[in-house]
């Protein structure tokens, strides 16, 4: 007893202490839960029961391949987000180019299509042709691809790079 008499001041201030470190740690908790869990979540759950076989994007590459209007295009998965990035002709005008874009939502099959979104990117290389790039995204719980609103070809007055 002569130990907490002698030091009463020093054991609350401890106590108090104590207490407002376990209450930090609760309000962490309350403003950051979760913070183990993966970057996205559970919205990939069940994604194991969507594969997509690779063979989707060679054939894709080989079609567009073909077509002179189509430089290079690329996909890139991320999650339940298939990105498409398709430079195309110059020359191309932007009804050709989402015609070009919507085509390539009949290379995969419904179950594929109400799992994903695909997200696709129609670029020209020309920087004057400034009505480019136009974004395409076809939702899973959407039947067509919604684009962005079409643009004018902007004058540029300064001759900045």
């Amino acid at each position: 007893m002569k130990f907490i008499k002698r030091h009463r001041y020093t054991l609350i201030l401890l106590l108090v202490f104590v207490l407002l470190v376990l209450l930090g740690v609760k309000i962490k908790d309350v403003l950051m839960p979760d913070e183990g869990k993966a970057t996205y979540g559970d919205r990939l759950k069940n994604i194991e029961n969507y594969p997509i076989d690779e063979g989707i994007y060679t054939k894709i590459k080989e079609d567009y391949g073909k077509n002179t209007s189509v430089k290079q295009i690329n996909h890139q998965l991320r999650g339940k987000i298939i990105n498409f990035f398709i430079t195309v002709d110059d020359t191309l005008g932007i009804k050709d180019s989402k015609a070009l874009g919507e085509k390539l939502v009949t290379y995969f099959d419904e179950n594929t299509l109400k799992y994903y979104s695909i997200q696709i990117y129609l670029i020209k290389t020309d920087k004057a042709l400034n009505n480019f790039p136009i974004i395409g995204m076809k939702d899973p719980l959407s039947e067509t691809v919604s684009w962005t609103m079409d643009r004018e070809i902007v004058e540029s007055d300064s001759d900045e790079d």
